[in-house]
């Protein structure tokens, strides 16, 4: 695998599910690809689970007037995070370095 394959799935990493490339892809081997693969996967979990609160909020207060604005709200609050987090995580790639995204980056899943 070459340096440039490398880099191009790590910033895959942070989008979405295409954190999988990477995954199925020959990435035992290098250790910066799988730290940019954690961190894709924590993020894509971290999306989901915020987008499955909101989705629940959503259906508690959805019918009542002016108190519905709040699940859009927080889905604005949601969306505007996942697209910081992401391009924290692509400015890292780009810069070679191997930083933990905010919050959620001090998490691991891969060994």
């Amino acid at each position: 695998m070459t340096s440039q394959d490398i880099k191009t799935f790590s910033f895959l990493s942070y989008i979405g599910p295409f954190f999988l490339l990477g995954l199925f892809s020959d990435s035992r081997r290098n250790p910066r690809l799988r730290f940019h693969i954690n961190q894709g996967m924590i993020l894509a979990i971290a999306e989901a689970t915020a987008l499955a609160i909101h989705y629940f909020i959503d259906m508690l207060l959805g019918s009542i007037p002016f108190v519905s604005l709040i699940p859009s709200v927080l889905l604005i609050f949601i969306t505007l995070c996942s697209i910081a987090l992401s391009l924290y995580g692509i400015f890292n790639v780009a810069c070679d370095r191997l930083r933990p995204l905010p919050v959620i980056g001090s998490l691991s899943l891969l060994k």
